[in-house]
Parts: C-alpha cells; structure tokens; sequence
C-alpha cells in the first residue's frame, strides 16, 4: 500500500468514525415477511452481477416489497441505460468518501432492510452501509464491523449467486416461528 493510499485510508476512517459518532439509529430485527421497504446496495460495473441483482429485486417486488437500488460502478463515466440509481468513481472524493444527492438520499432513507450484495471490500460501499438509517443492515463478511448488523460468510470461490441464496436464506429465518426457540 503507497503512502498516499494510507493517508487516504487515514481519512476515510475517521471520517466514517466522526460521522458513526454522531448518528443515532435504533436497529432491530425485521422479519421478512413483515418487511415493506428494501434497499439494495451492489456492483454496477459487471453486467452478469447486475442481471442477478435485478432478477433479485424483482422477486421481491412480486412479493409486495417496495425495493430501492443503488449501484456502484467502478469507472468514471455515467451509463445511461440502466435502469437504477447508480454512482461512480467521480462521485467518489479524495478521502474516497461517496457524495451525491442519489446517495445521501439512499443513505437517509428509513429501509426495514438494507442488502449490500457487493461481494469483496469496497469502502464506498461500506460507508454507505455503515450510515444507512436502515432497520437491520445485511451482507458479507467485513473487517468493519459498522457495516452490517447481520454479516454472512461467503466462500472466495463462492459469487454472488451464493450471497444471495444465502441472504434469502436467513432473512426467512429471522423472526420465524418455525424456527423460534421453545422457551
């Protein structure tokens, strides 16, 4: 790692650390069923990832759920063929900080669940995650653990077609009374 890429780092973490530091958000568990408002937070830059994210959100909009996307595409330009919000490197500042309107309006929105279906580390994504005022915030395993409230260990061999059965598998899960404890 160059030195400029450590102080870069340097940054973004205590950015990310003073802004954790002066929110407030009341997390809980959402059972799935029960849930009305989803955001989704994935990688834009391949077109195969996006295919899946989007079969996924449709799924659930046949199942009654009102689903938010944002994507993130690893390049400078804007693509305006796709269908979701997105954002790029050149929202992205110095500190490698995300700004723009589309995502503090993702960030600040009240979801009963938060998806980040973003496989491997991407501060972007994490800091996005990390300030969301959602309920219950999902992913894959992070290092920070500001990001999820519920991580889920993914294989490195394993893609994104894995995250998601696995994703779908414990949101059914939570809250369930099939599975709830005989107290």
């Amino acid at each position: 790692m160059s030195i400029i890429s450590k102080i870069r780092s340097y940054f973004f973490e205590t950015h990310l650390n003073q802004k954790l530091s002066q929110i407030k958000v009341n997390r809980a568990s959402v059972e799935f069923d029960m849930a009305e408002s989803i955001g989704i937070l994935f990688d834009a830059t391949d077109a195969s990832n996006r295919n899946k994210v989007m079969a996924y959100a449709q799924s659930m909009i046949k199942n009654g759920k009102k689903v938010s996307l944002l994507g993130f595409a690893r390049n400078k330009q804007k693509d305006l063929s796709f269908s979701f919000k997105y954002f790029t490197l050149n929202e992205v500042n110095w500190k490698m900080i995300p700004e723009s309107p589309e995502i503090n309006q993702f960030m600040n929105k009240k979801f009963d669940i938060l998806i980040n279906l973003y496989l491997g580390k991407n501060n972007q994504i994490e800091y996005i995650s990390a300030l969301s005022k959602a309920n219950l915030r999902v992913g894959p395993f992070s290092e920070n653990s500001n990001c999820f409230d519920l991580m889920i260990d993914i294989p490195n061999n394993k893609g994104i077609d894995h995250l998601i059965k696995q994703v779908d598998f414990f949101l059914n899960r939570i809250n369930s009374p099939v599975y709830e404890a005989a107290v």
